[in-house]
């Protein structure tokens, strides 16, 4: 998949994404697997909000979002597991890095 359908997979991800916004109050982990329950993604959600997790200390590390990319496919498998993955991280856990998306 090119990264130009890639991205757009992902800002469709995020659109979608704010309706199910966090609420100041929320729990980030609840409200994310919420959402990924929304878009048809309900296994582990532990897992899942791992995964996003991660995606975060990654850019903390400084680690580009195309590597980043790269190991959450590898990690998922699947790669529209991935954009959501991808697109949520900075929605509901690292919101100081909303300009990767």
């Amino acid at each position: 998949m090119t990264n130009i359908v890639r991205i757009a997979l992902i800002v469709a991800g995020i659109t979608g994404a704010l309706v199910h916004a966090p609420s100041a109050a929320a729990e980030p982990d609840v409200e994310f697997c919420k959402a990924m329950t929304a878009v048809g993604y309900s296994g582990d959600c532990a897992t899942l909000a791992g995964l996003a997790r991660d995606v975060c200390a990654e850019y903390d590390r400084g680690v580009d979002w195309t590597t980043v990319l790269t190991r959450v496919d590898l990690a998922t498998k699947d790669e529209g597991l991935s954009n959501f993955i991808m697109a949520g991280a900075p929605l509901y856990f690292c919101p100081e890095h909303d300009d990767k998306t």
